[in-house]
């Protein structure tokens, strides 16, 4: 089955909630298409994790990695505090783009009304996460990378090392313009940095949410399931982290 076909996608994330004794629940909907998400008993106001995929519909692997996350954890997913949403642009996946129907960006569109973050939004209210993870992937990446931005200690090198019997990390020195190394992009960021390109996702979710955001970014020309495989690990390496 492609990974890109979102029926599917919704079936397995069903199968997966009545066997941990969970709900998938609808919160918005695109081009005809229902949006869901999980919220573990465990959430509370504070302190728990924020996990996202598919926002870019041509970057499967987010979507995939979530779900074989939470497979692989179905015995304990109730008693993590988790707000999940498996996919984010059901439109862009069924159709292997980065945009939604409308030719937009939402990863540049979170200070915008729009009505899937508007609804976004309402459900996450006023909780304050831990962490956040956005699971991403990247055409031109030559090893997997990743975002870090905290205004606490850091941990990127540690999350990429997990994922390194996965995927070896990207090599180069400089990639989407910014500095990196070994893999870690480690951003300072204030509001005048997305005045003229929008706001994604992880960046409204450190203004407002979080002091701790992350952003993976997998190659997506390496095969599916070495990608899925360093998403998963990155998540396991989040959450031991965060909740231990």
């Amino acid at each position: 089955m492609s990974p890109h076909h979102y029926p599917h996608l919704v079936l397995r994330w069903k199968t997966l909630a009545r066997r941990a004794g969970l709900r998938l629940l609808p919160f918005a909907e695109a081009d005809g298409v229902p949006l869901f998400y999980i919220e573990t008993p465990a959430l509370a106001e504070r302190d728990g994790i924020y996990l996202s995929a598919g926002i870019h519909g041509d970057e499967p692997a987010g979507t995939e990695g979530l779900l074989a996350w939470a497979e692989k954890n179905a015995g304990r997913l109730r008693t993590l505090p988790l707000l999940i949403f498996p996919c984010l642009n059901p439109w862009g996946l069924m159709h292997n783009t980065r945009a939604d129907s409308a030719g937009l960006d939402l990863n540049r569109n979170f200070h915008r009304r729009h009505p899937v973050v508007t609804a976004v939004r309402q459900i996450v209210g006023k909780r304050r996460f831990a962490a956040s993870v956005n699971l991403h992937e990247d055409y031109d990446a030559e090893g997997l990378y990743l975002y870090e931005v905290t205004r606490r200690s850091g941990c990127g090198e540690k999350l990429i090392a997990a994922a390194s019997r996965a995927l070896p990390h990207d090599p180069r020195k400089r990639i989407e313009g910014r500095g990196a190394r070994n893999g870690l992009i480690r951003r300072h960021v204030t509001p005048k940095t997305f005045a003229k390109i929008g706001v994604p996702e992880a960046i409204w979710l450190y203004f407002e949410h979080t002091d701790h955001a992350f952003t993976t970014e997998t190659p997506s020309e390496f095969a599916l399931e070495r990608r899925i495989a360093a998403q998963v690990a990155v998540l396991d390496a989040i959450v031991a982290r965060t909740l231990n």
